[in-house]
């Protein structure tokens, strides 16, 4: 990152490029590159890159931000495959993130219900 590390991201209500990159790193142990932060601006960004290279934690940051703020938010994260989606549910457990994989086995009321508790 560049001298302006702490520049506030303009539609982050005080959040800044260094704080965003500080929870993520405590949450998830990884320092965030620059399209995964530009993400947490609300902006769309197209992104193309392999796999193993962290797209899905683009959408994880704006989910941590919210979590600190107090916010209750949620976010719909489409995997191809259900064992992508069980290792999302687990990651996201251990930052303290609650999360469910929808697939046809758990395709009904009982993964929700235990959310909503």
């Amino acid at each position: 990152m560049n001298a302006n590390v702490s520049t506030s991201i303009s539609q982050t209500h005080g959040w800044t490029i260094k704080r965003i990159c500080n929870i993520t790193e405590a949450k998830f142990g990884k320092w965030p590159c620059w399209y995964q932060v530009k993400t947490a601006e609300g902006k769309d960004v197209v992104g193309c890159a392999p796999t193993g290279a962290g797209k899905t934690l683009s959408f994880w940051i704006p989910l941590l931000m919210a979590q600190e703020d107090g916010k209750d938010k949620m976010s719909f994260v489409v995997t191809p495959l259900n064992l992508l989606g069980k290792q999302n549910v687990k990651v996201l457990k251990e930052a303290g993130l609650p999360a469910v994989a929808v697939s046809k086995e758990t395709a009904n009321h009982k993964p929700f219900k235990k959310q909503a508790l």
